[in-house]
């Protein structure tokens, strides 16, 4: 029997696989994909993610393949603010994070699998998981735990009864990696419009991750031309017809969607979900790989107590599925502030204007938001009126 058997090899399997093998546990990553892979994302990495990556020992060998970003730039209603980050981002292509904390995994003792997984029953040894090989042979593969982070449609959560039906306008991410920009520089960039957005996350001067985020059925008018209307769209939000007008796209485009994954509780029995797995938070305030990166070390660390003291190893499932749960709600909680200020004209105009003048005002919304700061403090009333004061 297998200790571990991790669904996903992005983020957070990675990172997991990396925990357990600190402690000695055999971990079986399983993902269809073989690696390297692209991945749909805006590529960018908070300062928090980058902690993270420092306490997994693979920041050294990232840090010369990223670019820093020192703040972020919101365009919307009118409005337009230059938020800058107390510690610096990076911009870096999921390629390559994704590429070497597998490696970092491997050298440490975790084994990979390409497969697909397509079953996963509970027993009572721990679970039992069915796997389709690239040739077609299934077979099952015993396990004593098993962390889903196979993202936002996750066939463990599914299989597993954690999936819950997803709520609200349907919206999907179109872009890739385009050259031919102008006047780049160590920002990101958000221009926004109702519930559609446009995200330019630059790796030098003139080539960027470009991610537009669009509702279902703009998608389903453009299908034909998605190229041309990503250009559109960057025209639209922005404002600018010329920084964009020669953009073009280097390799394949990206899609995913539809942005929407919710589950009734992120652990059952001795299976943990981690990462988009666990629950989708909208990309617009760039969580989504340090949340990844927080769970998948956080979900092998519980297995290793677990394993460490039988007795106590439903606490420390447990206690991982309540931090877990806390932490995205107010990941959430945070998202939600920053687009409701972005997305009504009054209060983004009103905000961009008092940030201008003090830009400590937006300081600790923003530090929460990439997880260099507590979140409790961004989500006091006191701190929101702040900004429209």
């Amino acid at each position: 029997m297998i200790d571990v058997v991790i669904a996903g090899g992005g983020p957070a399997g990675s990172s997991a696989a990396i925990a357990l093998a600190g402690a000695g546990l055999q971990a079986l990553i399983i993902d269809k994909s073989p690696f390297p892979r692209n991945k749909a994302c805006g590529e960018y990495l908070s300062a928090g993610a980058v902690a993270q990556l420092r306490e997994l020992g693979v920041d050294r060998t990232l840090a010369p393949l990223a670019a820093p970003l020192d703040g972020i730039r919101l365009s919307g209603n009118g409005a337009r603010v230059e938020l800058r980050f107390s510690q610096a981002g990076w911009s870096l292509p999921r390629l390559r994070l994704d590429d070497e904390l597998l490696r970092a995994a491997l050298d440490r003792g975790a084994a990979f699998l390409q497969a697909r997984i397509e079953d996963v029953r509970e027993e009572e040894s721990g679970s039992l998981l069915t796997v389709r090989e690239p040739s077609g042979e299934t077979r099952d593969l015993p396990a004593r735990f098993v962390i889903g982070a196979d993202g936002a449609q996750s066939i463990v959560a599914r299989k597993c009864g954690l999936s819950a039906a997803p709520h609200g306008e349907q919206r999907f991410a179109l872009g890739g990696h385009y050259a031919g920009l102008r006047d780049l520089d160590r920002f990101v960039e958000m221009f926004v419009e109702g519930s559609s957005y446009f995200a330019v996350n630059p790796f030098d001067a003139a080539h960027a991750n470009i991610m537009v985020i669009v509702r279902e059925k703009d998608l389903s008018a453009r299908k034909n031309d998605v190229d041309r209307f990503i250009r559109e769209r960057a025209r639209a939000l922005s404002g600018d017809s010329a920084r964009f007008a020669e953009a073009r796209l280097e390799g394949k485009r990206v899609a995913v969607g539809p942005l929407a994954h919710s589950t009734r509780a992120v652990t059952a029995g001795n299976v943990l979900l981690a990462g988009d797995a666990a629950g989708f938070i909208d990309p617009f305030t760039g969580q989504g790989v340090y949340l990844a990166l927080r769970a998948g070390i956080a979900a092998g660390r519980a297995i290793v107590e677990a394993v460490a003291s039988p007795s106590s190893a439903r606490r420390a499932i447990e206690h991982y599925g309540a931090d877990l749960s806390g932490e995205m709600r107010r990941r959430a909680k945070l998202s939600w502030i920053v687009r409701s200020f972005v997305g009504y004209a009054a209060l983004s105009k009103r905000a961009a204007r008092n940030v201008e003048r003090d830009p400590e005002r937006a300081q600790v919304l923003i530090d929460a938001i990439a997880g260099c700061g507590p979140v409790e403090p961004a989500l006091r009333l006191g701190t929101l009126l702040r900004l429209v004061a």
